[in-house]
């Protein structure tokens, strides 16, 4: 199972290894546990999801995009729509809107690994950021 932190936007593989350090959330809202109930605004819900594939390109969101669906134990506060994507290039940074942002290599690595699962948590027990690629 893949981890994902909303304070931090680290991912962690299910080795434990902590591979990127992304952001989910916009505004006052990017990488803010307490907003995550917020339209539009904040990070992921925490709780459990699935990586939904086949990957997909989209003309908003760009290429290699992953559908992330919740478990039905996960409550998304009446949220929907969430993926994992890159950044926006011309605005680093602001591409999420909830949405958790990783390079495309990692959401290669992700796909590739063929283990679908993610769990949202609001922060790791332990971090070794040290190997992570920034968004």
């Amino acid at each position: 199972m893949w981890t994902y932190a909303q304070k931090t936007g680290a991912l962690r593989q299910p080795n434990g290894k902590v591979v990127a350090t992304g952001y989910s959330g916009f505004d006052n809202g990017k990488n803010n546990p307490a907003m995550q109930a917020i339209h539009d605004v904040g990070p992921i819900p925490q709780g459990k999801w699935t990586i939904a594939g086949p990957p997909i390109n989209t003309t908003e969101h760009g290429p290699f995009v992953l559908r992330l669906e919740p478990a039905s134990s996960t409550n998304t506060f009446s949220r929907s729509g969430f993926l994992m994507h890159g950044d926006a290039i011309n605005a680093p940074g602001t591409a999420s809107r909830g949405c958790v942002i990783m390079p495309r290599k990692v959401r290669e690595e992700v796909w590739s690994s063929g283990d679908t699962e993610l769990e949202v948590v609001p922060e790791l027990a332990t971090q070794d950021l040290s190997e992570g690629q920034p968004a």
